[in-house]
């Protein structure tokens, strides 16, 4: 099963993590549109405010260089 997975991901951290961020971003969407209580909105938006967002653009850019690091070497 295992092999399966990594299949799905074609053996790549990189792809993992795309898709990884890919789908969270969904999620947000789906979150966000669904659930139109002003309580979820306002948890939604104290969390996401604008002065994190550089620090989120930094964390996805380290995560995205180290699993490109991962495999960089192998040939």
């Amino acid at each position: 099963m295992w092999d399966k997975v990594k299949d799905w991901f074609r053996h790549s951290v990189t792809i993992l993590w795309a898709r990884f961020v890919t789908c969270a971003g969904l999620v947000m969407v789906a979150i966000e549109s669904a659930l139109q209580d002003p309580v979820v909105s306002q948890a939604i938006q104290s969390a996401l405010q604008p002065r994190y967002i550089p620090y989120f653009v930094i964390a996805i850019g380290l995560v995205t260089e180290l699993a490109r690091r991962r495999t960089l070497n192998r040939d």
